[in-house]
């Protein structure tokens, strides 16, 4: 059995994920000339663009992954409500940030055919020169963060369930349950395309509460139809990976991931391909993306981990491991502030794809010497620093912040 410390290969995927997040946000979202191309078939290297910048279902999945191992770890004496509660308040704090990135602090949301960008206020305070807020909708968008939350508290319930009154030594049961569960959701998530009329509905009538609810579950960029899938595939992949199950995670998630993957690629093919709309394309892309994930975590967890080597060496993907949150919630700011500077030296650079992809990896090497200085005072004052002094004070050890 896996014992309650981290599991050194997925931090170092968590911190290369978040790189490609820095690399496509910095570069898609200031392209100069994105209205110039034809979105009813955009070239392939937009589409691919587009594909790497979500990697957000990488981060539900991984979330519900660790947080089931130490869920198990801390259940083996006896099946406490409060163990459970810890990653459901986490959930809570998540649905905070959420909200703060999406109204102050994130991405802005963006028209691609009018290239007319919706800024959130840091960016639009920023890029104008004058403090302003954002249309109110902001509110009703999506984002990794409450997909993360919402699987979090969700999937914390749904494993108290499973794993109370002995169920813990029920391993076929919780499988079954969780596989079939994630498939179903996965399937099912079709719905979202028929219905989706009902979260815009809810917006132009002003029934707020109605929104709120139908952007979680329907909005892009990340509903819970499909995305819940992901954290139920998470939960059963760390419960196997707890106990041991390598064999079984190779059974299991190998043929689970190609199927997905091939499934995903066919029913893209077959669809006009999009960037934001919630189509049949972006169901298909969606498992796609997941039989990718699931593939890729396998991978690590199975052929990375063991070479420990190898992975000491990796002391940079670490680095933004450790701290993703904080990243996540301020590599915009970072990356408005850059792009003033080089548009100073370099005003063309936004005018092609090359030159807004050489400019998200400058905003990659740019974090890389902030956290280079940063890793030397053990990344005191970041956001995992105060998250791992809440937890404890209200009773529970993190090693969230631990090399």
């Amino acid at each position: 059995m896996m014992q309650d410390k981290r599991i050194e290969s997925l931090d170092i995927l968590r911190g290369m994920a978040l790189m490609f997040i820095i690399l496509f946000h910095s570069s898609i979202y200031n392209y100069a000339n994105i209205n110039k191309i034809d979105f009813s078939n955009p070239p392939i290297i937009v589409v691919l663009m587009s594909f790497m910048a979500l990697w957000g279902g990488i981060f539900i999945i991984y979330s519900m992954v660790v947080n089931t191992i130490m869920l198990l770890g801390r259940s083996q004496k006896t099946v406490s409500f409060k163990i459970f509660l810890y990653p459901i308040i986490a959930g809570i704090i998540y649905l905070l940030f959420h909200y703060i990135l999406n109204v102050f602090l994130g991405r802005w949301s963006l028209d691609f055919v009018n290239n007319n960008p919706d800024l959130t206020a840091v960016a639009s305070s920023i890029r104008n020169m004058h403090l302003s807020l954002p249309h109110f909708t902001k509110l009703f968008e999506g984002s990794s963060l409450s997909a993360v939350a919402l699987n979090l508290i969700i999937l914390s319930l749904v494993l108290f369930l499973l794993l109370r009154k002995n169920g813990i030594a029920k391993e076929n049961r919780n499988y079954l349950i969780l596989g079939i569960s994630g498939v179903l959701i996965m399937f099912l998530s079709l719905i979202r395309i028929p219905i989706f009329h009902l979260f815009t509905e809810a917006i132009e009538m002003k029934k707020y509460f109605s929104a709120t609810f139908f952007s979680f579950l329907l909005a892009n960029p990340y509903p819970l139809l499909p995305y819940l899938a992901y954290g139920y595939f998470g939960a059963m992949m760390g419960m196997m990976i707890y106990k041991g199950r390598n064999k079984l995670l190779k059974f299991i998630f190998i043929p689970l991931g190609i199927f997905f993957l091939f499934y995903g690629f066919f029913g893209m093919m077959n669809f006009e391909k999009t960037i934001s709309t919630p189509d049949y394309f972006w169901y298909f892309k969606t498992n796609f993306e997941l039989g990718i994930f699931m593939l890729l975590l396998i991978f690590t967890v199975l052929f990375l981990e063991p070479k420990s080597d190898l992975l000491n060496k990796l002391s940079v993907l670490k680095w933004f491991s450790r701290i993703s949150l904080t990243i996540y919630m301020f590599e915009t700011a970072a990356s408005e502030i850059f792009r003033i500077a080089l548009l100073q030296v370099w005003p063309s650079w936004n005018q092609t794809i090359n030159g807004c992809l050489l400019f998200g990896s400058m905003n990659i090497v740019l974090w890389i010497v902030i956290l280079f200085f940063w890793a030397k005072i053990n990344f005191k004052y970041s956001l995992e620093y105060y998250w791992v002094k809440f937890f404890k004070r209200i009773g529970k050890d993190s090693t969230k912040m631990e090399f």
